[in-house]
């Protein structure tokens, strides 16, 4: 159940006349396949980054041959970037799992939102194919209905709603059911923009 705040910020989003059918959101998980390669990967880069950063401090600062000290701080200043993406890298989980307990689910009787802490994602009832269900060993359940217009590994990243309990996926589930069988309303815009609509198989 969402709190009065979070139902707030869902409404705060909607078009005039806009009716809200269902609304909720996931339970914030931060490890899964994407987020473990991540990190992995991010052990490597920080220790490789450490090492060279190491050894450039130590001759640029330390050495009997030291730089100049504009070129000292130059040189320190452009290791910064390395260690930002280590940083990203190594909490890519922690990202996840804060994004996810920022993120809310709603679907009203014209468009399907994610609402999330900075950005919100919209689609229409035209863009929407029908949901694909994903039930993990967790108990939680995926509902899927678009992926990311980027690959990592070559494949693309699920969309919808993700990390919900069994009973919220079934209404969710039904929710987006009814509203991609409604009647239309308005014209269908020429061209649609956002994420790729794309049927995927079940990720597991």
């Amino acid at each position: 159940m969402l709190s009065p705040e979070e139902t707030l910020r869902i409404r705060r989003k909607f078009e005039p006349n806009e009716q809200l059918v269902w609304c909720g959101k996931p339970e914030p998980r931060g490890f899964n396949r994407t987020t473990l390669k991540m990190m992995l990967f991010g052990i490597q880069w920080t220790a490789i980054t450490g090492a060279v950063s190491g050894m450039i401090v130590w001759q640029s600062w330390f050495s009997e041959k030291a730089d100049p000290l504009l070129s000292r701080i130059g040189i320190t200043l452009c290791l910064i970037p390395f260690w930002v993406i280590a940083a990203v890298m190594l909490g890519a989980p922690f990202w996840r799992w804060l994004r996810q307990r920022r993120s809310l689910y709603a679907v009203t009787d014209k468009r399907v939102l994610i609402v999330g802490a900075f950005r919100t994602a919209v689609w229409r009832r035209w863009d929407i194919p029908v949901p694909d269900r994903a039930d993990h060993r967790n108990g939680l359940t995926d509902i899927i209905f678009a992926e990311t217009p980027y690959t990592i590994d070559g494949r693309s990243l699920p969309v919808g709603f993700l990390n919900l309990p069994a009973a919220e996926a079934a209404a969710a589930e039904e929710a987006l059911k009814r509203l991609k069988r409604a009647p239309p309303r308005g014209v269908r815009p020429k061209f649609r923009a956002g994420f790729d609509i794309r049927k995927r198989n079940k990720v597991l």
